[in-house]
C-alpha cells in the first residue's frame, strides 16, 4: 500500500510519564497558529471547557483540521490528513510551540482501529521528511504490510 496519499485522522500527545508536558494552553496555542500560518481559525468547544477546535491553512494551501485538548493530557487531534500534510504541522509543532522536541507520542485512527496502542514517537531532530517517513513505518506496521 502506498501511504503518501492515505488520509487518516493523527493523535499526537504528550508522553505518559510527563501528559503536561506540553505546557499547552489552549489561548496560547491558538495564538501561535494565528502566528504561524496564514489562515486560521479556533474556537473554544462547546461542552468542553478544556478542548479547542482549530482549522488553519499553510501558505502553499496545506489544511489542518482538528481539536487540542488538555484536559488529562496534552492532545492534539489532526483528521483527515495525508502524511506529507501531518509531517508539515508535526514539524511545526515540534520545533516551534513545544518546550522540548522529544515529547511528541503518535497513532493513527487506523491504529485505533485495530486497537494497536502502541506509543509512537515523533523524532526529536531531523527535518520533514524524517517525521514523514515515521509516520509511514508507523502506517506500514499497523496496516500489516
Amino acid at each position: 500500500m502506498d501511504f503518501d496519499e492515505y488520509n487518516t485522522a493523527y493523535l499526537l500527545y504528550a508522553p505518559a510519564k510527563n501528559p503536561q508536558g506540553w505546557n499547552l494552553d489552549l489561548s496560547e496555542f491558538g495564538q501561535a497558529l494565528d502566528d504561524a500560518f496564514p489562515e486560521v481559525r479556533y474556537q473554544p468547544e462547546e461542552g468542553h471547557a478544556a478542548r479547542l477546535s482549530f482549522w488553519a491553512m499553510s501558505e502553499n494551501g496545506e489544511e489542518f483540521d482538528g481539536f487540542a485538548d488538555n484536559e488529562t493530557r496534552a492532545t492534539i487531534a489532526l483528521s483527515s490528513t495525508t502524511v506529507d500534510e501531518a509531517a508539515t504541522f508535526i514539524l511545526w509543532l515540534r520545533d516551534s510551540y513545544l518546550p522540548a522536541p522529544d515529547l511528541i507520542r503518535f497513532t493513527s485512527e487506523l491504529a485505533y482501529e485495530r486497537e494497536i496502542e502502541t506509543d509512537w514517537r515523533i523524532p526529536a531532530t531531523g527535518d520533514h521528511a524524517r517525521i514523514a517517513d515515521e509516520i509511514k513505518q508507523h502506517l506500514q506496521v499497523v496496516a500489516g504490510g
